[in-house]
């Protein structure tokens, strides 16, 4: 269950000999993963066929990632909401008091943990391969103490337990993680036939029960022994049914509940001494009842841990304690058994109080450090985390911003949970530079993949990132023919990058002139201020509008358009042919369009750059020009 990497076993017979003849060289990939290969100590010069003739090969080994478990991601993602809901709620806490939201999140994760049990019981269940049958059960108890923890943590350090006095809340625990013949107590309940003690389990359900605080069953068992009748019995069951319980609501203090609790147990004690009591196990019964330290001991081998009996400690011996008080019922109960097992650590250091212990021994649990991120994150939130260094100064917020980043850091590797880590890096100040670094380095291969890298970094504010995606699929847009500018017009639109929407516009015109229709007319025509990163990028804009506006017959604000866009002088010099030829069909409509004025400029580029027309083009030009001239100068005299 407990380790601190778990990687991918690799035979020495799976590496090459070239490995030991040569030595192995190593280096480190992208990830928690390298690279071992052959190594050669000294520099040869081979040719390319002695080369292709080596049998060299590399090896790549990586971290197995138990989150990255197809069965295990519904748990990534799940409590991926829950900790964002922690973290906006941490922000309104501030001001107001959130304990109860706090300690529903925490119950809330316990419920996401409990979903993933259920999970892989039910895929266990169902494996017919063994091994990946065993894979699952070793998952399960991982999980299982995970639960286990969170539940106590929870009781210590998160709930709202109205005067801190924690015995009911740490009996439901133990009850619920260690449920110790409780299918027998229902048997024997649901048979209920007098003289039940000839079940061989029969004692050992009764003594749990008592030492679960199960009181009702244990008195229900005990009726159902064939001497229930005799004195002994009726002793036992009346100090069961007399016995004090306290209540924060029950109208006494806890000065004078302890006083009425001593008071009972001082005459259970009495009854014990009086020899009364002839039945061995009832004796032991009445000794458990009186918190006698060699009687748990004595029934301490009936469990399979010293922390099944801390509730039945709690409950014989000091019923009164409170929360900050367990670490010495946590002692006596560890001194029963000699199992010093990872999670008999960590229960111990919760209930002695030692947080930093608890981190520590949690991060060893092969959970990827789900466990200790979460953990930490929700104590530290609560408030109930301070962990000093050995200078006393106060590095809590340090160690959750680590695990944190460690977890994020993690989840960035897999191709489909990276968004998920994301949001971890980016909800501490050191990660939102390595959210940067690492999206920069990611691996893009397809369109949705890059729109989805840009979003989510324009979604945490990295829009270097943005820019930088966005460069790399415009100029892997542009390297992909002509056919694909408009693709690479929209990325560089979208990366605000000057020098890359002059590209971008830039073969996109030439294509143009080449015959192609212009790309990307929708974007172009909606794109607004962007237009303005780049001269080219404008003029192809408004080129694309003069198109729009000439196929809606709308020939007037397209002349005015065109002759703007000429006057300009913004246009490359492969594209003057192109702006000066579309003048032609405008210069020959039924009504004139373009005015004198207009008509003049047009004249003075066309003789400005006659060279980027054929002799017989700009000839034509030059009619079309002097006819509309004729035309507008009898108009303007009219109008005089």
């Amino acid at each position: 269950m407990i380790g601190i990497f778990k990687f991918i076993r690799v035979n020495f017979q799976e590496l090459p000999d070239k490995c030991f003849k040569k030595g192995i060289g190593c280096v480190w990939r992208r990830g928690n993963q390298f690279t071992v290969f052959p190594r050669s100590q000294s520099v040869n010069k081979t040719t390319d066929e002695s080369r292709n003739k080596t049998d060299d090969k590399i090896l790549n080994i990586r971290q197995e990632v138990v989150l990255f478990t197809p069965i295990l991601r519904k748990l990534v993602n799940e409590a991926n909401g829950t900790y964002l809901s922690v973290q906006k709620i941490s922000e309104t806490s501030k001001t107001t008091d959130n304990q109860v939201d706090f300690l529903k999140l925490s119950r809330q994760y316990r419920s996401i943990i409990r979903v993933c049990i259920e999970s892989l019981q039910e895929a266990a269940s169902k494996e017919k391969d063994g091994i990946d049958k065993n894979t699952y059960l070793s998952y399960l108890t991982i999980f299982y103490s995970i639960e286990c923890i969170w539940h106590l943590c929870e009781i210590l350090y998160i709930d709202i337990i109205p005067g801190e006095v924690v015995l009911p809340f740490l009996l439901e625990w133990v009850r619920f993680h260690f449920p110790c013949h409780e299918q027998t107590a229902a048997q024997l309940l649901e048979s209920c036939e007098v003289g039940s003690e000839d079940h061989k389990d029969y004692w050992d359900t009764v003594i749990v029960m008592i030492v679960q605080g199960r009181i009702d069953v244990a008195r229900a068992l005990l009726k159902l022994h064939s001497a229930a009748d005799s004195n002994e019995f009726k002793l036992v069951d009346n100090s069961l049914r007399s016995m004090p319980v306290y209540s924060v609501y029950g109208g006494i203090s806890t000065g004078e509940f302890t006083i009425s609790w001593k008071h009972w147990q001082a005459e259970c004690r009495s009854k014990l001494n009086s020899k009364v009591l002839q039945d061995p196990q009832l004796e032991l019964v009445m000794r458990l009842m009186c918190g006698e330290r060699s009687a748990f001991e004595c029934v301490s081998v009936k469990f399979s841990s010293w922390f099944d009996l801390v509730g039945g400690w709690v409950l014989w011996t000091a019923p009164w304690t409170r929360r900050g008080e367990l670490g010495a019922a946590g002692a006596a109960c560890a001194a029963f058994t000699h199992t010093r097992g990872p999670l008999e650590q960590i229960v111990r250091a919760l209930l002695d109080g030692d947080l930093h212990q608890v981190i520590r021994e949690i991060q060893q649990i092969s959970d990827n450090n789900w466990f200790a991120a979460h953990l930490t994150d929700m104590l530290y939130h609560c408030g109930k985390l301070r962990i000093l260094d050995i200078h006393q100064a106060d590095v809590t917020s340090r160690l959750r911003d680590s695990l944190i980043l460690e977890y994020g850091s993690l989840l960035m590797e897999h191709k489909s949970l990276w968004s998920v880590g994301l949001s971890y890096l980016c909800g501490t100040p050191e990660g939102v530079r390595r959210a940067e670094l690492m999206l920069e380095r990611m691996p893009i291969q397809t369109e949705a993949k890059a729109m989805r890298v840009a979003a989510e970094a324009k979604k945490y504010g990295l829009l270097g990132v943005v820019q930088s995606v966005s460069a790399c699929m415009s100029t892997r847009h542009l390297s992909g023919g002509a056919e694909r500018t408009g693709g690479a017009l929209a990325w560089g639109a979208r990366a605000r990058s000057g020098p890359q929407c002059s590209r971008a516009a830039h073969a996109a015109l030439r294509a143009h002139c080449a015959g192609l229709p212009l790309p990307a007319a929708d974007l172009l025509l909606t794109a607004g201020p962007a237009l303005l990163v780049d001269d080219t990028l404008l003029l192809l804009g408004k080129y694309c509008d003069f198109h729009r506006l000439y196929k809606s017959r709308e020939f007037r604000k397209a002349a005015k358009l065109l002759v703007s866009l000429i006057t300009s002088n913004i246009a490359p010099e492969y594209f003057w042919s192109t702006l000066l030829l579309d003048t032609l069909p405008l210069l020959e409509t039924e009504e004139p369009v373009i005015s004198s004025e207009d008509t003049y400029d047009i004249m003075l580029c066309l003789e400005l750059r006659s060279t980027c027309l054929s002799k017989e083009k700009a000839d034509l030009l030059r009619l079309a020009l002097a006819r509309n001239l004729a035309r507008t100068v009898l108009v303007d005299v009219g109008d005089e």
